[in-house]
């Protein structure tokens, strides 16, 4: 599945769904997914609270979800996910921070 529809279907599914949430709603949900994805990367590094296969697949969801919470938040804010990545990859794919570690350009 593209971007640009999975963005169509999310954006129709949220609207549906959740009518009334505000533009911002969405971008919430991604952060509190971010804080899932974080817990869980920092539980596999020290080794507790579950297994390794439960983790990742802990982290499998949260990346997911994030994404469906962005997809959301661009749908409700006019932004087209799709071109936001493609022109944000364009222009970060040319750095180099190898080559030149202070600006990467």
């Amino acid at each position: 599945m593209e971007l640009h529809q999975l963005q169509a279907e999310v954006t129709a599914w949220s609207q549906r769904n959740f009518p009334n949430n505000k533009p911002y709603h969405p971008l919430l949900g991604a952060m509190e997914e971010l804080g899932e994805l974080t817990h869980a990367h920092l539980k596999l590094e020290q080794g507790i609270r579950g297994s390794e296969s439960e983790l990742k697949a802990a982290k499998i969801d949260a990346i997911g979800d994030i994404i469906i919470y962005l997809a959301d938040y661009c749908g409700r804010n006019g932004i087209n996910l799709q071109a936001a990545v493609e022109s944000t990859w364009f222009l970060v794919s040319k750095r180099d921070w190898q080559k030149n570690p202070t600006t990467g350009k």
